[in-house]
């Protein structure tokens, strides 16, 4: 099985395609299996990787090294990997992969999906949002709410699949990927936008983790980013809705290429 040993963390990564490179960067719910309905379209066009974050599905490191070592480890598998430079798509959680990456090695991306997330573009309405959510979410955790209401009734076993890939992950400590404390007023809103790459914020009409009010105010932090927003999904568009995720994504890389050519 591929491992790459990268700051004493041990990473299950795998590739698939050829092409320019594409990496795929999954959410706190996932790992590397989550993307089951995007390597083989995507792998068509690009070299995708796809990896399982230290703590998460086949890899193994200490967690207590903090929300850091996402953008770290990132960087380093990168370089393990000889991807000089690749196009980032990142579902939340991995957006903290992305906000790393922007600060550690800029020059390394090509374009940006960020698909329920805001990789840590934020403002005070943003964290207003975040506290509306909270609030409207109730007791429940966020993984009660990754996908939608109407996706589970209507795909019972995709949504026992969904959970099941969760299941496989490692148990982590209570709490560390909460919020930064409230004394933090930091966004990362510039550094994405000095990336100065073609970025493409997207989420479901549903999400209640990272709602389209959210990711919307996020953008807008962002000259030039693109906004799209899926109907009848919630967090999890590409598992929940692949097929239209699936070609605006493509679509949005491909004119991405093309601008870059």
């Amino acid at each position: 099985m591929p491992f790459a040993d990268v700051n004493g963390a041990r990473l299950y990564f795998e590739q698939h395609g050829m092409g320019d490179d594409l990496v795929f960067l999954h959410g706190a719910g996932g790992n590397h299996l989550s993307w089951w309905q995007q390597i083989p379209e995507f792998s068509r066009q690009f070299r995708c990787t796809v990896f399982d974050a230290r703590g998460w599905g086949l890899s193994r490191g200490d967690v207590g090294v903090g929300r850091w070592a996402f953008g770290t480890d990132l960087v380093a598998l990168m370089d393990r990997l000889g991807i000089e430079s690749a196009h980032v798509i990142a579902q939340s959680m991995g957006g903290r992969a992305v906000a790393g990456l922007a600060r550690l090695a800029p020059q390394r991306v090509r374009s940006l999906v960020l698909s329920g997330t805001t990789a840590g573009a934020t403002d005070d309405r943003v964290r207003e949002i975040q506290d509306e959510l909270r609030d409207l979410r109730g007791d429940g955790g966020l993984r009660e709410h990754a996908l939608s209401n109407e996706f589970e009734q209507a795909n019972p076993a995709l949504a026992l699949l969904y959970r099941q890939i969760n299941a496989l992950n490692p148990p982590r400590p209570r709490g560390m990927l909460g919020r930064p404390p409230p004394s933090y007023r930091g966004s990362m809103h510039s550094s994405l936008s000095a990336l100065g790459v073609p970025i493409l914020f997207l989420v479901g009409e549903h999400d209640l983790i990272t709602s389209p009010e959210m990711v919307r105010q996020a953008a807008a932090l962002v000259p030039g980013a693109s906004y799209h927003e899926m109907p009848g999904a919630g967090h999890s568009a590409y598992f929940e809705r692949p097929t239209e995720w699936n070609e605006t994504v493509l679509s949005f890389l491909n004119a991405a290429r093309n601008a870059r050519a």
